[in-house]
């Protein structure tokens, strides 16, 4: 925002006086990040008890990637806010949209739906079926299951959607909060107002959950968390999570050792592969008729493959540029032997 102004200021006076709303827009800018860092004061209220074995949301599977996490937000807390952070916090805000406002409905119906029904067409009556969501952000997918009826465990390393997914899940009771999730977006605008324009979040009251479904949040690395488990879930449902791996071999393999036999893996998303172009950090980069293969190799049948078109991933669809992912929504079950 101060490099806006000054850039602005040092314009020829000529050209300042051809932008007469500019710094009043400032001003609109400013207020909204304002109340962006009110929502987040509200977020950090009693983050430190996050990781409590109390809390709704369970932690407490596996005490390394409890422990890990602490020691992480620790960490962070004391190196200041780095580029990478600031863009941590923004991408959290506006998943807020993606997963708990009434606009980013289109966005769930297309990346979240496909998974659900796969779900509700395969185990129809929810009583005792274990679903695992993995990649679960800020606990939308995974809510939708409790929802159901399913019992759902979500899994999650990023601290900043832990925070967010905690906050959401477990301090808000029927209050909502507007939130300014484009504000500091300053390329690709319409108009003023599409920048300065608030969301409402959360679209429904998330603490209102069917008493005899289990739902639990898991900090860490998935294949940490999950390494001594298994033939434990009914379901893996990930959403743009298989490309997020190091090495997507090892999530496949550790998908089909944590579902119990005959159960499902059920996915959608590209292959963006988080790591791809990061010089310090090992990826494993292999295209998708590789990654059937691999599928097959570990013991998978695989029941349904479609393609997905036209999926946004935290759309601002009132921004001149719109990215679209052309997904692969696949249903593969574990063989009985």
């Amino acid at each position: 925002l101060r490099k806006n102004i000054k850039d602005y200021q040092a314009l020829p006076p000529s050209h300042q006086s051809m932008l007469k709303s500019f710094m009043k827009q400032q001003t609109d800018v400013k207020h909204c990040i304002e109340m962006n860092f009110m929502f987040i004061l509200h977020m950090l209220d009693d983050v430190q008890d996050m990781f409590r074995p109390d809390q709704e949301m369970r932690s407490d599977s596996s005490p390394e990637a409890s422990d890990s996490d602490n020691i992480r937000v620790s960490r962070e807390a004391g190196e200041g806010l780095s580029q990478g952070d600031m863009d941590r916090v923004y991408t959290t805000l506006r998943q807020f949209v993606r997963d708990w406002s009434q606009e980013g409905q289109g966005e769930r119906d297309k990346c979240y739906s496909p998974i659900i029904n796969a779900v509700c067409n395969r185990y129809k009556d929810p009583a005792g079926v274990s679903v695992l969501v993995p990649g679960a952000g800020l606990g939308r997918l995974a809510f939708e299951f409790v929802a159901r009826g399913y019992n759902c465990e979500g899994n999650e390393f990023s601290i900043f959607m832990l925070i967010g997914s905690n906050f959401v899940l477990n301090k808000i009771d029927s209050v909502s909060f507007e939130i300014f999730p484009w504000s500091t977006c300053t390329t690709n605008n319409v108009t003023h107002a599409d920048r300065v324009r608030s969301v409402t979040v959360p679209d429904i009251v998330t603490t209102q959950i069917p008493e005899s479904a289990q739902f639990g949040m898991c900090a860490g690395d998935f294949t940490e968390v999950y390494a001594k488990d298994s033939a434990r879930f009914d379901v893996v449902a990930a959403s743009f999570f298989l490309d997020t791996a190091h090495n997507i071999i090892e999530y496949i393999e550790l998908i089909h050792k944590v579902l119990k036999p005959g159960g499902h893996m059920i996915s959608l998303g590209p292959l963006l592969y988080h790591y791809a172009g990061m010089p310090d950090q090992p990826s494993l980069e292999i295209p998708w008729e590789d990654v059937l293969s691999i599928i097959e190799q570990v013991g998978f049948v695989i029941e349904e493959i479609e393609d997905v078109a036209d999926v946004p991933y935290i759309e601002n669809h009132m921004s001149m540029v719109s990215v679209l992912y052309k997904c692969k929504f696949l249903v593969a079950r574990k063989q009985e032997n």
